[in-house]
């Protein structure tokens, strides 16, 4: 119950940039959701916005319920407001998405199955299609994935924050990992680590037991790092 009010007041300080941004512009149709500062906020405030919702609803639900159905009710909540969270950071990707993935496994104060459905952060992100794929390969290698490689598989093996990888083999016979870039993560990267104090000092009433000076520096280091 303490994640869920904690993602209420994620959403209650990004609410004026929700109501401010609404209506102005529409998602960008790439796999990144959204890459600068106010857009990266506005998603966390309608994530927040949405819990306070959820939430809501379930006090409602639970006022006349048995002992035993609000411990049911309670459990489906939080496994609700998890997937919720668990999507909207796989979508957003890069230092948002790291940070939910540092956040299943180092805060310890987040209730087993929220921990758990988080964990699919480490390995299960949201992947791109494979048009965008082989635009991102033309685009740095100078043709399609199927002209460059002997044999290219279309489905990644792995998708996380930065990137996803493919399995394919070269003209020369040699099996290799071919690690595509989403488009525009790079500043969703940059606007998230440049205003780290903005946007982590929210998510730290999200994940009270992430420290997020360490966790800043350590995603700066790694992240800027991959992105070369």
């Amino acid at each position: 119950m303490k994640f869920v009010l904690r993602l209420m007041g994620v959403g209650a300080a990004g609410f004026g940039i929700y109501r401010w941004w609404t209506g102005r512009t529409s998602p960008r149709r790439q796999p990144v959701s959204g890459t600068g500062l106010v857009e990266r906020n506005l998603r966390l405030a309608r994530m927040g916005a949405r819990g306070g919702g959820r939430y809501a609803m379930h006090r409602a639900r639970r006022t006349f319920a048995s002992v035993d159905r609000q411990i049911e009710l309670d459990e489906e909540f939080q496994l609700r407001t998890a997937e919720d969270v668990t999507r909207e950071l796989g979508n957003m990707k890069g230092a948002m998405m790291k940070l939910g993935q540092m956040a299943s496994y180092l805060d310890t104060g987040l209730p087993d199955n929220v921990r758990q459905t988080m964990a699919s952060l480490q390995s299960d992100a949201p992947p791109m299609s494979p048009e965008l794929v082989e635009q991102q390969i033309e685009s740095e290698l100078g043709a399609p994935p199927r002209e460059v490689f002997a044999e290219w598989d279309p489905q990644p093996i792995a998708a996380a924050s930065i990137g996803q990888v493919h399995r394919a083999i070269t003209h020369e016979g040699d099996a290799v990992a071919v690690k595509v870039q989403y488009p525009g993560v790079a500043e969703a990267v940059r606007s998230d680590l440049g205003n780290a104090g903005w946007i982590f000092g929210g998510l730290a009433t999200l994940f009270p037991s992430l420290e997020p000076e360490p966790i800043v520096d350590e995603l700066k280091s790694r992240l800027y790092e991959e992105l070369d």
